[in-house]
């Protein structure tokens, strides 16, 4: 029987990408059909909020543990297992009896979830080097906003003509078959393996490294705009002031997802020339932006500002993940982008809290002048202690920690 060629590094890119940004996606694709099923148990508006985020609390718990995992054993088998078992738990939701099992299931696939995306990026930045990093990076998020786009749709299209069940079998089925698929595919990956005191000492560089923690806050502050400004905040601004329709609002995002996709090979070859440019740019721009919002009264102020800030979401879009790998040294990697994705996490579930507190006290005007306050500052700290990793004014790229490799 004939063998089957390796992946070249072409695929192996696109299975990577495939495979964490599909898992990424997993959410979206049961989006529209969680609160219908969770209903059907009985469930109140407070116990879905749990149950919804109890899959971000999941990622939070294991980004880290995953990365430091991700940095003693082949990365290759591990996120192929990640994957996996994200089908597995996609499909044994729809066996869910009760809330309480649909919100293990939830949490479970939190945690699967986590391990496959913190693993994956770390396996991404493996196969690239600070030339095409950025390149690669951008096709990662060419497929994440896909599958993003995509997923609630294909999700609430299943559940309408076979029921909320059928869209996790969907799901699970789609994730088992990339799974299979990459395990044939994919090029084995090799294992860096440092000794604990070596281990140790390298977090201690890394935790204390200007740039990685200029990464870091960045990483924190993309993920409390997006998740308490663009979700939560002009969500708010657009039905209350400028009376959009869900319908209009959704369009409007729509369209913002297919500019941002048009834009990833323009900002993946401007990224391997520079990273701080885009990274520090696009905060700024969205800080103007969103002083644009504060005074959004009118449709036209709205939608004035709804460009800048979605030209300035394309512009760095996946430029701080790579930027992030860049000064991580590579037997560290697994770790440091696990703590990255944490920083991110977290904004995630502060942002819309904290801006949700601050509409009810002082008005969306006020929450919308911290979000630009959020960005600009970070723009300015990222600016100040971030050092260029790529092009011509690019120092050394990452801290020797000693590696061994095997």
């Amino acid at each position: 029987m004939r063998r089957r060629r390796p992946a070249s590094a072409r695929e192996a890119l696109y299975l990577i990408c495939g495979l964490v940004a599909f898992t990424q996606a997993s959410w979206g694709l049961v989006v529209p059909v969680l609160p219908i099923y969770a209903h059907q148990f009985g469930a109140t508006a407070s116990q879905v909020g749990v149950l919804v985020s109890s899959f971000s609390v999941a990622r939070i718990l294991v980004n880290i543990p995953a990365g430091m995992l991700g940095d003693r054993i082949n990365r290759r088998i591990l996120v192929l297992v990640a994957v996996a078992a994200v089908g597995v738990v996609l499909a044994a939701t729809a066996a869910a009896q009760n809330l309480p099992m649909l919100i293990v299931m939830r949490l479970l696939l939190g945690l699967a979830a986590g391990v496959a995306i913190t693993v994956g990026q770390s396996l991404l930045a493996d196969l690239t080097d600070g030339s095409s990093r950025g390149r690669a990076m951008a096709t990662l998020q060419a497929f994440q906003l896909t599958g993003g786009s995509l997923g609630p749709a294909l999700g609430g299209i299943t559940a309408g003509m076979f029921g909320a069940r059928a869209s996790y079998l969907l799901a699970g089925a789609v994730a088992l078959a990339m799974a299979i698929w990459a395990g044939m595919r994919l090029p084995a990956a090799p294992v860096r393996e440092l000794q604990e005191g070596t281990r140790r000492t390298g977090m201690i560089k890394l935790i204390t490294d200007r740039s990685y923690v200029a990464s870091c806050t960045v990483g924190f502050t993309v993920f409390f705009i997006r998740f308490g400004g663009q979700q939560t905040l002009l969500a708010l601004i657009a039905y209350t002031w400028i009376q959009l329709s869900t319908s209009a609002f959704g369009i409007t995002l729509g369209v913002l997802a297919v500019v941002n996709i048009g834009m990833v090979p323009i900002v993946g070859r401007l990224s391997d020339r520079s990273r701080k440019v885009p990274i520090v740019c696009s905060l700024l721009a969205t800080g103007i932006g969103y002083i644009g919002f504060a005074f959004a009264h009118m449709p036209g102020f709205f939608f004035i500002a709804f460009a800048v800030v979605g030209l300035a979401n394309g512009l760095s879009g996946s430029v701080p993940a790579a930027y992030c790998a860049d000064v991580v040294p590579a037997q560290l990697r697994g770790s440091g982008i696990g703590v990255y994705r944490t920083f991110g996490d977290l904004g995630g579930l502060i942002g819309p809290v904290a801006l949700g507190v601050l509409i009810d006290r002082l008005g969306l005007s006020a929450a919308a002048v911290a979000t630009a306050a959020v960005a600009i500052i970070s723009a300015i700290v990222f600016s100040l202690l971030a050092r260029e990793t790529v092009g011509r004014r690019a120092s050394h790229p990452t801290m020797d920690v000693g590696v061994r490799p095997t």
